[in-house]
């Protein structure tokens, strides 16, 4: 079974619109842009998504990698924030924006992989 709304799912490396809300504590809040960075398999045979949002901060710290002004989106990749959703949920209203650069994409992946320390459980 391949998971869809409307006709559409998720790949990674897309940057899409996502509802945050609910959101609790420092968590990040309300409609936003997001990368999605889970893999497209994930995507399709779960409906469920991984992204990180992206932030309209202009301060970038460890942990943000800044979109690069070819795209519509303007902000940084919060990297140090991955967060999973229901893409089916009509209440995450999840749409397309447009595609992330590839070197966007891997620098968020190094970001993400480096809190995660997966290298250590599987002795790389």
């Amino acid at each position: 079974m391949v998971y869809d709304i409307n006709g559409y799912t998720p790949k990674q490396g897309d940057i899409v619109w996502i509802n945050f809300n609910p959101s609790a504590g420092r968590e990040i809040r309300k409609k936003r842009p997001a990368l999605v960075i889970s893999s497209n398999d994930y995507n399709f045979s779960t409906g469920f998504i991984q992204v990180c949002p992206i932030t309209t901060t202009d301060k970038i710290n460890k942990g943000f990698v800044k979109l690069s002004s070819e795209h519509n989106v303007r902000g940084s990749i919060n990297a140090m924030q991955v967060k999973g959703f229901d893409f089916l949920s009509k209440e995450r209203a999840v749409t397309f924006i447009e595609k992330a650069s590839m070197a966007e994409l891997g620098m968020t992946a190094q970001i993400v992989s480096d809190i995660f320390s997966f290298e250590d459980l599987i002795g790389e």
